[in-house]
């Protein structure tokens, strides 16, 4: 449905989308928001697989994501609400919240930065052909659209690596974006993860990698008490940069109360 230039579409959430403090995953706040997209630009004729008749494909290059401390329960309802807040010469930005069908609290809000690539040319579109499509809503989530600038660090406190997997790839067969989040926050200290909670996390892809290529994640304490993960390939490019901040667990309701709830 959309309403004054806004989207919204209701998801059921799944076991697997909740986490053992009932708030949405990482990777639910990613995949619902990009489903959502989506079905934005199929309505507007302008979906992947519209303009990829043109040789063009959608490319999400960041997101900033707030999330709140309001619970989320397996097979409950929620919202997403979505809208191009602006488009500049090479970019669409687009915005987004993330509520609670039954009261509307909010779950999460976020932005995020998209390009259209030329599959031939290898390089950016401009947006031109989107103007007669898309409208555009002129409400920010975010302070603004300005390009966010990633610490620079000396020293990493944890590396690891991984192999990417077939469980990692997307339908174009590149490692998908929410697989890069999922990895970089393995390198979260366990000690950190038992008693604070996910606040806010900002990511920047930069390159692609496929099946069976190496990924190392190295992670670092920032000044301001956050956390900077970078992955990079075989050859030491940086692929993603992703920012994670934390803040004390709240309360978690008892597992009765959850189980007992009506459905």
């Amino acid at each position: 449905m959309i309403t004054a230039g806004k989207y919204r579409h209701t998801y059921t959430s799944t076991a697997s989308d909740i986490t053992p403090l009932y708030r949405l995953t990482p990777n639910a706040l990613l995949m619902y928001f990009q489903d959502s997209f989506a079905r934005l630009m199929t309505i507007n004729g302008v979906a992947a697989f519209d303009i990829v008749k043109q040789r063009r494909m959608w490319v999400i290059t960041e997101v900033q994501i707030d999330v709140q401390p309001t619970v989320a329960y397996w097979s409950e309802d929620f919202t997403v609400e979505l809208w191009v807040s602006e488009l500049s010469a090479l970019r669409i930005y687009c915005d987004f919240r993330i509520v609670r069908r039954d009261n509307e609290a909010l779950l999460a809000s976020g932005t995020s930065q998209w390009n259209i690539l030329n599959l031939d040319a290898k390089r950016l579109e401009v947006t031109d052909f989107l103007k007669e499509r898309l409208t555009v809503v002129p409400e920010l989530m975010a302070a603004s659209h300005k390009k966010v600038r990633f610490p620079k660090v000396q020293t990493y406190d944890l590396q690891m690596e991984h192999r990417a997997t077939r469980l990692d790839l997307d339908f174009n067969f590149h490692v998908s974006n929410r697989s890069y989040v999922s990895i970089a926050l393995l390198t979260m200290p366990e000690e950190v993860l038992a008693e604070q909670a996910l606040a806010s996390i900002t990511v920047h892809w930069q390159h692609e990698t496929y099946l069976d290529d190496t990924l190392t994640c190295r992670m670092a304490r920032t000044e301001d008490g956050s956390y900077l993960h970078t992955l990079t390939n075989a050859e030491g490019t940086v692929v993603c940069e992703l920012i994670s901040r934390w803040l004390p667990q709240p309360a978690t309701a008892d597992v009765s109360e959850v189980l007992n709830r009506d459905l």
